[in-house]
């Protein structure tokens, strides 16, 4: 019908992230010959589809990486070529697998230090997603339950000596790639071995030490664990624990499975459980 206005075209697409040497952050911007512009990878909601279902097809289909979806970053709104209303919400994404082959879409992919990356985009909606990467990460921890360890029962000595057994160390090495790529500036683990271990892949990895705190030890009461995050200093920082410590900080109820991982923002002050990562092995 004439005059009659046309639905707005919703989208969805990731910044992805990995850490580069001396862990600097950089982010993927992709390069749309149809366009010629270098921007972030989106696309649009298909029918049936959630913002997040999109946001990880698309940046598969754009790049060719299988990714794992953190935080979201925001919402850019701005009119196409048609003159359409359009808004996109963009997530943190890191990259589990994949190679970049060049497609109709994209002809060419590159990495670029968080710290320059808005000199090469070619929209400003673009570069304030950018601005808002910084205080995501800064106020990000990932909080993780250690691998699996055998079975408590069948164990005979020391608890706190109980080490991963083949599945988790599986758990522990999966974990590697997506958690590297929020160019960690900590890993804090409790003390006992089967957490040390869950982190020993990932501080390979990194250059990064493994920092053991009793405060997130088992059996602990969780306003230690409180603490501990309250006086953490800037993001992203894994921290490493027990089953009853993630229930404690994550709410009863809530999944908390051997080798899988929590992300939690700090907030004025609050700590808000934003997403749940099941164990990737």
């Amino acid at each position: 019908m004439e005059g009659r206005l046309a639905p707005e075209i919703r989208a969805a697409g990731g910044a992805v992230l990995r850490a580069a040497s001396h862990r600097r952050g950089e982010v993927l911007l992709v390069h749309r010959p149809g366009y010629r512009d270098w921007t972030l990878p989106k696309g649009k909601i298909e029918r049936g589809e959630s913002n997040e279902e999109c946001a990880l097809r698309e940046v598969a289909e754009e790049t060719g990486f299988e990714c794992l979806l953190g935080p979201e970053l925001g919402e850019t709104r701005y009119r196409e070529r048609r003159g359409r209303e359009k808004s996109v919400r963009y997530w943190i994404m890191t990259v589990r697998d994949g190679t970049f082959q060049p497609n109709s879409e994209v002809d060419e992919v590159r990495w670029v230090p968080l710290s320059t990356a808005a000199r090469e985009l070619s929209y400003p909606g673009d570069r304030a997603i950018l601005d808002a990467i910084e205080p995501t990460l800064r106020s990000l921890v990932l909080l993780v339950r250690h691998g699996r360890a055998g079975d408590r029962d069948e164990w005979t000595g020391d608890d706190r000596l109980r080490p991963l057994d083949k599945r988790g160390r599986r758990q522990a090495d999966a974990m590697v790639a997506p958690l590297a790529g929020y160019a960690l500036s900590r890993l804090v683990s409790s003390p006992y071995v089967r957490c040390v271990q869950t982190l020993e892949p990932l501080s390979a990895r990194l250059g990064l030490p493994v920092e053991h705190d009793p405060a997130i030890a088992e059996g602990v009461p969780v306003q230690k664990a409180r603490g501990l995050i309250d006086r953490l200093g800037p993001g992203p920082v894994v921290l490493c624990t027990h089953g009853d410590i993630v229930e404690a900080l994550v709410g009863e109820g809530e999944p908390k499975k051997k080798g899988s991982t929590w992300l939690l923002a700090r907030r004025n002050g609050a700590v808000e459980a934003v997403r749940y990562w099941p164990p990737l092995a």
